[in-house]
Parts: C-alpha cells; sequence; structure tokens
C-alpha cells in the first residue's frame, strides 16, 4: 500500500524499510542510549535538521525517531503476542513490605506457542505407542506423546504444559543481584524444537520477586515459611487461569490455520531438588515424589506415592505445614507428585565425589566423570570401583535420547547393581566413605525409570536446558539496565527482543495479479468485508490533529477513492513468538493465499493472514 507520497507504510509504525531497519539493528546489537542518541545527532541522520542544512547532504537517512526514546516508543507501540502485568502482593503480618511478580497471561503464551506458523507441521495433537518391531512386544520411549501418561490421560486435544523455576545470580562472580524466573513449554512440541533457545518454543511467564525483606521481627523459621508461602502465592496468582482452561479448554488458532479447542494440563514441573520441596511442600531431606523419609532414602525399594490431601497430620506425613494450599491444588488431571522430574545435572553430576568444588561448570562435571573411573582403577578395591562403575553406568543410560523396554531394564540392572554393592562405602571395617547413604541423589535414581515410561526420555526436561534461556531472559536484560529497580527495564527490553524480527515483511517485486477490481478480489478470497476493513485501517494512518482522519461514526458511508488494487498471493516475514534468543539469521517463514475456486462458506479453516491479500 501506498500514500499520496509514495511512502510505503507495510514496515508501520515506521516510515519506512530504511526506518526499519535501523531500528532493528539499534534494538537487537544493543546499542548504548547516548550511543545512539550521538548517531542521530550527526547531521543528515534524523529529520530533525532543516531543510536547506541537510540538503547539502547526498545521502540522508531522512529517519522518524531523533533520539532513543523516540525509537523505543515506536518500538513499543507494536502490540505484543502476551502482554507483561505486574502484580503486588502484601500481608497483613508483615504489611510494610510488598512483593511484586510481573507476569504474562500463561493462555495468552499457549496461544503463541501453538499459533507459530514455523511449528505448524511439527506440533502433535494425540499420543502414539511406538514398537521395535511388528510384535508390539517392545515399547519405544522418546518424545513425550510416546509415553504412557498421554496414551491415559488423553480424551480431547491436549497441551501438555511443562513448567520450571529456577533461580539464578545474575552477577557473574559476587554481588548479590538475582532474578527468579518461570518459564513454559509444551509438549505438543518435539524436544529438537524446545531444547533450541532460537526455535523460540520455551517462553518465559513471569518473573518472581527475589525480595528478602520478609519481616525483620520474624525468626528464621517463620521466615523461611513465610518465603515458602510468597512462592506459592505467586505461582498460584500466575497459573491459575489454567485451572478453569484444563477444565473447559480454549479456542486456539493454530498455525496451520485451524481453530481447535485444546485443554492444558500441568503435566511437568521441571526443577532442582530445594526446588521440588519447595514445590511440593515436602520436607527438606525426604523424597518430593513418595513417602521416604530420610531414614529411608538409602533403600533400594521406593515408597509409596505422595496423596494430595497433606493438609491432615502434616508432620506424620513428612511434609511442611507451611503452606495450607499449593498452588497446584486444583488441577484437572494432575498428579503434582507424579510430574516432578528427574534432574540429570544436580542429581547425578553435581555433589557424587566433587560436593566441595564451587564454580564449576556443567560441562566440567561431565567431563570429570569420563575419566573418574580410571583414576579409582588400582587404588581402591574392586567392589567400590563396582560401585562407581554401576552408577556411571546409570548416568549414561539415564541420558539416552532414545529408550526402549530392554535399555529400562538396563537401567534397572545398573541401579540394582550399585544398591547390592554400596555396603562397603560405610562399611566400619575399612575406611567408610560415609556413615550412611541416606541421600536425595541416590534415591532419586529409583524413579527414574518410571519418569521415563510416563513422560519420555530425560533429555526433554533436564533442568540443564532452561538454564541455558537464563542468559536470554535474565542476563542479558540485566545488564541492559541501569542495576537500579531493575526488573521492569528487564521486562521491557525483552519484549523489544521479541518485536525485533517481526517488523516486517518481504515481498517479490511485481504482484501475482495487477489491478484487480475490489468486487473480485473479495469474492476470490472471500472476505466480503475486505473494503470496510481497509477503509478503517487507512484511516488510522492520516492525522487527527490537522483533521484528516475521518470520525469513527462515519466510516461506514465513506467510500475508497480507488477501485482497483494490486494482489499478491505470498510474502514472507520473519515473526519471533516470544522468542528467548535474538540470533540475528535471516530465518523468513512464507505464506499463501491464492484465490480459491468453489468456494464453500462451511469451510472452517482460518486464517487471518491469508484470507485478507496484500495490496500495493
Amino acid at each position: 500500500m501506498e500514500d499520496g507520497d509514495g511512502g510505503s507504510h507495510k514496515f508501520a509504525p515506521f516510515a519506512s524499510e530504511l526506518d526499519w531497519r535501523i531500528a532493528r539493528w539499534a534494538v537487537q546489537e544493543g546499542i548504548g542510549h547516548k550511543s545512539f542518541d550521538r548517531l542521530m545527532a550527526i547531521p543528515g541522520v534524523s529529520t530533525g535538521m532543516s531543510l536547506n542544512f541537510v540538503g547539502a547532504f547526498d545521502n540522508v537517512l531522512w529517519l522518524s525517531y531523533h533520539n532513543v526514546r523516540g525509537l523505543h516508543k515506536m518500538v513499543d507501540s507494536i502490540p505484543p503476542h502476551a502482554k507483561c502485568k505486574t502484580r503486588e502482593l502484601w500481608y497483613k503480618s508483615d504489611p510494610d513490605n510488598k512483593h511484586i511478580i510481573h507476569y504474562r497471561d500463561p493462555k495468552e503464551v499457549i496461544s503463541a506457542l501453538l499459533g507459530n506458523p514455523a511449528h505448524a507441521k511439527d506440533i502433535v495433537y494425540c499420543p502414539r505407542k511406538i514398537f521395535t518391531d511388528s510384535s508390539k512386544m517392545t515399547r519405544i520411549y522418546n518424545e513425550m506423546w510416546t509415553g504412557e501418561w498421554w496414551n491415559t490421560v488423553q480424551g480431547a486435544t491436549l497441551a501438555p504444559v511443562i513448567i520450571t523455576t529456577d533461580k539464578t545470580q545474575l552477577m557473574q562472580y559476587s554481588g548479590n543481584k538475582t532474578a527468579y524466573p518461570v518459564y513454559m513449554t509444551l509438549g505438543n512440541l518435539p524436544r529438537s524444537l524446545r531444547r533450541g533457545p532460537s526455535q523460540h518454543a520455551c517462553v518465559l511467564v513471569a518473573y518472581l520477586s527475589v525480595s528478602k525483606s520478609v519481616g525483620q521481627e520474624l525468626t528464621k523459621k517463620h521466615k523461611s515459611a513465610h518465603i515458602q508461602q510468597i512462592f506459592h502465592d505467586s505461582m498460584h496468582f500466575i497459573l491459575e487461569p489454567l485451572k478453569e482452561a484444563g477444565k473447559h479448554g480454549i479456542e486456539v488458532v493454530f498455525g496451520d490455520g485451524y481453530v481447535r479447542r485444546v485443554y492444558p494440563i500441568l503435566t511437568c514441573y521441571v526443577a532442582d531438588y530445594p526446588e521440588q520441596c519447595l514445590v511440593m511442600c515436602a520436607k527438606y531431606g525426604t523424597c518430593p515424589k513418595c513417602m521416604a523419609s530420610e531414614n529411608d532414602l538409602g533403600k533400594s525399594e521406593a515408597s509409596r506415592r505422595r496423596a494430595h490431601n497433606f493438609q491432615d497430620r502434616c508432620k506424620q506425613h513428612l511434609i511442611s505445614g507451611a503452606v495450607t494450599q499449593p498452588f497446584w491444588d486444583g488441577f484437572p488431571l494432575c498428579n503434582t507428585h507424579l510430574s516432578i522430574t528427574p534432574d540429570i545435572l544436580h542429581q547425578l553430576y553435581q555433589g557424587k565425589g566433587w560436593s566441595e568444588l564451587s564454580q564449576v561448570s556443567g560441562k566440567e562435571r561431565k567431563d570429570m566423570a569420563r575419566i573418574l573411573l580410571g583414576c579409582l582403577i588400582s587404588k581402591a578395591p574392586s567392589q567400590v570401583v563396582l560401585c562407581y562403575r554401576a552408577i556411571l553406568d546409570f548416568v549414561y543410560i539415564a541420558q539416552y535420547p532414545s529408550h526402549d523396554d530392554n535399555t529400562l531394564h538396563y537401567l534397572d540392572y545398573a541401579l540394582k547393581l550399585f544398591h547390592d554393592n554400596k555396603h562397603i562405602l560405610t562399611d566400619p571395617n575399612l575406611v567408610p566413605v560415609r556413615e550412611h547413604l541416606n541421600i536425595p541423589k541416590f534415591h532419586t535414581m529409583l524413579h527414574y525409570a518410571q519418569v521415563i515410561r510416563d513422560f519420555r526420555t530425560t533429555d526433554n526436561y533436564n533442568i540443564e536446558m532452561f538454564e541455558r534461556f537464563h542468559i536470554d531472559c535474565a542476563k542479558e536484560g540485566w545488564r541492559a539496565s541501569n542495576f537500579r529497580d531493575e526488573v521492569p527495564q528487564m521486562v521491557q527490553w525483552l519484549a523489544r527482543q521479541e518485536k525485533g524480527p517481526k517488523m516486517g515483511i518481504s515481498i517479490s517485486k511485481r504482484p501475482s495479479a495487477l489491478n484487480q477490481p475490489l468486487a473480485s478480489v473479495q469474492s476470490k478470497h472471500y472476505c466480503p468485508l475486505f473494503s470496510h476493513h481497509l477503509i478503517h485501517y487507512l484511516n488510522q494512518f492520516l492525522n487527527c490533529s490537522q483533521g484528516q482522519a475521518i470520525p469513527r461514526s462515519q466510516l461506514h458511508s465513506t467510500q475508497l477513492p480507488f477501485n482497483n488494487i494490486s494482489v499478491w498471493h505470498a510474502f514472507k516475514f520473519r515473526r519471533d513468538t516470544l522468542g528467548n534468543d535474538i540470533d540475528g539469521s535471516q530465518e523468513f517463514n512464507a505464506v499463501k493465499a491464492k484465490p480459491r475456486r468453489g468456494i464453500d462458506a462451511l469451510d472452517y479453516k482460518v486464517n487471518s493472514l491469508t484470507t485478507i491479500p496484500l495490496l500495493i
């Protein structure tokens, strides 16, 4: 579409493609505010100079913004896929301290994830059972839809929700600046998409409060209980919309253009052990999945599963009684204790043999595990070596990208081998490694095989995957702030980063259909109200202050000043749906909208990008 001066508005709210490209460059590259303002002050860059002065320059950028404030105002005018909101929590017992959470509506996040056209061909709507051969005797487990949970629960189109919470340090070496992000992804998406930051299949849902002001007069025990209550109240407020949506469903326009009713179900909760105890209201030192006490963690068998009715006799059931109603109470088709997943990084690599080390990365711990067994040969009794070999076998088998019933048997065998020989580690007649092995990390190994059967392989819900998103969703945003009241700045920075790739479209130089009558366009593309909406769209670009814009009450009788338009049947665009990583690569999605023959008005396929033709 062109205005009377020949200027293009396909990059609106920017005046031109150059206007948009410079804005995207400034946002994505993190150009400093003062540096950008100095750039804008160069004669000939912005429109702030007089015509007589600028006319002396051959190459004039003629930008529509004069400084970084004007640039940010234009970027912020682009509507987000899921708007960020703010909520304050305060308590009568501590009225002086407020706890602020920044969050997005999880239903909007789910709609954005499922509505991404780039993932339309990859989304899975129903579970599957995969076998190794035609005899169907041996099951294969890899993606979530191959697990037992989805096959058991499926009764309609599900959106298995995967949540993770993980507090992270914002400062690299020293300081106490922290962030508390909450991430969300869906089991409908393949693990290869969910694990890649540039795929935008895992998104930030909220920043929880990290305030340590919980009442100076409270005892240490009461402060801990109050922090636990703040966490559950915050998560309750953020995820509460999913309870009603899980019962009655929500209508979502998918990336393929179809409208489907989906039922979001809280399926997996990914966290490290302290976070698991916080989420499940479990006593620290016990198992958050079963009823094993702190004195039973060294046994070779798991205890019975925990139940939801934890309020009664909390201490007898090894449950923290600080929270009377956890945030997960009331989620449909959800057993939250079952949803707790293993954590390869913290449970299997950290703390087993080198717990005294600090500032060691996950990769360095994995490298140490590769040489550990060789270091023990001829330096420890053979039974000790056998214990460590069994643990290492378990660690590596647990990380298989695909499992079947046979590999899970190998996993159970490695664990049994460890339990059969572990007594040498506590033998008082030798030099004991420990007095006992009632360690939560050893106990959680008992649950791995069943979790893999229920929710697929561990590479999909390992917390190490989500820790990668801390760089893009927390640390980079914090570095871009002024370090004072940084969370609102981090939210705004992330929102601008998400809008960068979707500013603008790419079309061919020549239209697919030249000078088509409006009536023909409306008939062939089955959009009878196209002229009406086009009038409203064009009117928003007229200047209201100069009396050019037509009042809304008169638009119904307004006629377009032209009868013919040129139509494109395809265009390319780059759309970042709540992305977490802006890598700058030029990846585009294609949309095609060819005129239909034999229009069927009852067709329920809906796609706003294809039913309204692109015109000039």
